[in-house]
């Protein structure tokens, strides 16, 4: 007992040292708001390009915008000016800040906003938010964003780990502090060859970029990656679209009088299930009471598998396939039909 009491003790003052020195590093004062940081710097690149060139029609997504739509070819089919916004890694948390930063504080804004989007990834704030993709959410996000900060970070938060976000610097700046390590370790041999940290970076990047990597293993992965908007709480429609961004992007178009246009995309690694099935079922009236609408291409049989590079992605083959499609159901809204 009294060993256990003489360790406690000295966990104690160890903490307690280590807090302090980590509080004054980072110059953080504790107890402090749970949630990341986000700094007062806000991108507007492309505010400067929509204000600049006025496009009477704004794509925002991921990847798959690019892969699946052909800007200029849409433009032509349509006779509407186009803009794409496709971010390689982004989600709904990145949407809405693009969305409500640059694209609706426009002068004037445009007049279509076109958001392409995969089965339940309108409703997952949590949904790559972190490591990288958290810079470039901090790229975008005003000072300290509360409703950033609550609907992809504290909402997922046990009361734990909110009371650790508050007292514990250890715990706050762990992601820190494993990348000051990892950067100690990384460049800590080379320079003894002749290599100082640019020729580090240089070589792992070529050493990673030609690895002649498997595949199937890709695909592995992308799948593992998706599979968290098809869970339980994802696939609950109800409980998660008062926790999303998508009520609030709609608020915003309404305010600036941009008609807003969902496009969602097929992929081939998750069939329609009946959950799903009810998800998009429970997303369709909710975007019809709100005036807004929705192209569901998630089964249309003319996006065979010939036409995917991946389980997510349309190929170059494909892109011209699904680009005149979404012309012709575009043309029917542009013409009130």
């Amino acid at each position: 007992m009294r060993f256990f009491l003489k360790f406690s003790l000295l966990l104690a003052i160890i903490i307690v040292a280590t807090s302090s020195l980590l509080s004054a590093s980072y110059k953080t004062a504790f107890p402090r708001d749970p949630g990341p940081v986000l700094d007062k710097q806000v991108r507007n690149n492309y505010l400067q390009y929509i204000e600049e060139n006025h496009p009477q029609l704004v794509m925002i997504g991921d990847s798959t915008l690019g892969a699946s739509i052909e800007a200029e070819t849409l433009a032509q089919l349509t006779g509407k000016s186009v803009y794409s916004i496709g971010i390689p890694g982004s989600a709904s948390a990145l949407w809405y800040l693009v969305f409500k930063s640059n694209v609706a504080e426009a002068s004037p804004p445009p007049e279509y906003v076109l958001i392409v989007f995969r089965d339940t990834i309108l409703t997952a704030p949590g949904y790559r938010v972190h490591g990288s993709y958290f810079d470039l959410l901090d790229e975008y996000a005003e000072w300290n964003e509360s409703l950033v900060i609550q609907r992809s970070f504290i909402n997922f938060m046990n009361p734990l780990e909110i009371q650790a976000e508050k007292y514990l610097p250890l715990y706050v700046f762990r992601a820190d502090i494993r990348k000051e390590i990892d950067a100690r370790i990384r460049y800590f041999t080379p320079p003894m060859f002749g290599c100082n940290e640019d020729c580090t970076d240089l070589a792992l990047g070529e050493i990673f970029a030609g690895a002649d990597l498997e595949p199937k293993a890709l695909v592995d992965a992308i799948g593992a990656a998706e599979s968290y908007l098809y869970t339980p709480d994802q696939l609950d429609f109800e409980t998660q679209i008062d926790r999303s961004y998508l009520p609030e992007i709609i608020r915003k178009a309404k305010e600036k009088n941009i008609k807003l246009i969902f496009v969602r995309v097929k992929v081939l690694s998750h069939p329609d299930t009946p959950q799903l099935d009810a998800y998009l079922a429970a997303l369709t009236e909710y975007l019809r009471q709100n005036d807004v609408i929705l192209l569901d291409y998630g089964n249309d049989p003319r996006l065979t598998p010939d036409l995917y590079y991946d389980s997510i992605h349309i190929s170059d083959t494909g892109r011209p396939v699904f680009t005149p499609m979404l012309a012709d159901d575009l043309n029917k809204i542009f013409s009130g039909k």
